[in-house]
């Protein structure tokens, strides 16, 4: 009996083995790798001071959210001006996301700021 998440192949077939897509033992373990993946990948794109143990604070008024997808459109609307054929073919956004930057934590306007980033 093999070990969850442990490396194994399927039978009849050659290549890489095939890795349990879920090798956490928890929900929490998992939520866990999630947040410092995630961390790593905002730090690197924009430069932040983000870590695991401070994700949700960083992101909770939602500014960082919405200027990303800010950051999106802005390269999706550059692809459309430079291949615009290209471009028709895939689904993109055509507008920016509205953000209030000075808003706090936990007030209306940090939840209205997520909302708008989820839209």
């Amino acid at each position: 009996m093999s070990q969850p998440g442990a490396s194994r192949r399927r039978p009849g077939t050659l290549g890489p083995p095939v890795r349990s897509i879920r090798p956490f033992k928890s929900s929490e373990q998992y939520l866990e790798a999630m947040k410092e993946d995630l961390a790593e990948w905002l730090r690197d794109l924009y430069g932040l001071d983000i870590d695991a143990a401070n994700f949700l604070q960083v992101l909770e008024t939602g500014l960082v959210l919405c200027q990303h997808a800010n950051s999106i459109t802005e390269a999706a609307l550059a692809f459309l001006a430079e291949a615009p054929t290209r471009a028709q073919r895939i689904p993109m956004p055509q507008a920016g996301v509205s953000c209030n930057g000075t808003a706090q934590p936990g007030t209306f306007q940090a939840r209205d700021n997520v909302s708008n980033f989820i839209q």
